[in-house]
């Protein structure tokens, strides 16, 4: 599990897939706080699985990758405990999206950036 979970999470940090997160984040966050639910799973599954998909179906260098900035700080998510924070962190965040509650957005960043910070302060 902890390979799946190693390329898994180094496929994010391809650059078509980090850039195709940030658009897929930022529409559907906009179709959420709309109360459009049904655009912001149209957006999410066309940002985020089908670059997926992409980045998986080249053949990708995951050592160059690996080797990068930002390969390097997501591989602290790639640990069983972080990979689930960084995956629980879209609840508070889209709960806080939809009720419009700046605390739960807040909390989910938290959330997403405790393993990256804490491991920072080791």
């Amino acid at each position: 599990m902890n390979k799946f979970i190693h390329r898994y999470i180094l496929s994010h940090a391809h650059p078509v897939k980090f850039s195709a997160e940030i658009l897929g984040i930022f529409f559907s966050a906009y179709f959420l706080w709309l109360h459009n639910w049904i655009w912001a799973i149209i957006a999410s599954i066309f940002f985020f699985l089908f670059s997926t998909l992409l980045v998986w179906k080249r053949n990708v260098d995951l050592q160059q990758i690996e080797n990068s900035s930002l390969g390097k700080i997501m591989l602290v998510y790639s640990t069983p405990l972080n990979f689930f924070l960084y995956n629980f962190s879209a609840i508070p965040l889209i709960y806080g999206l939809w009720t419009h509650n700046i605390f739960s957005i807040l909390l989910a960043i938290l959330i997403l950036l405790a393993p990256y910070l804490l491991k920072n302060l080791k």
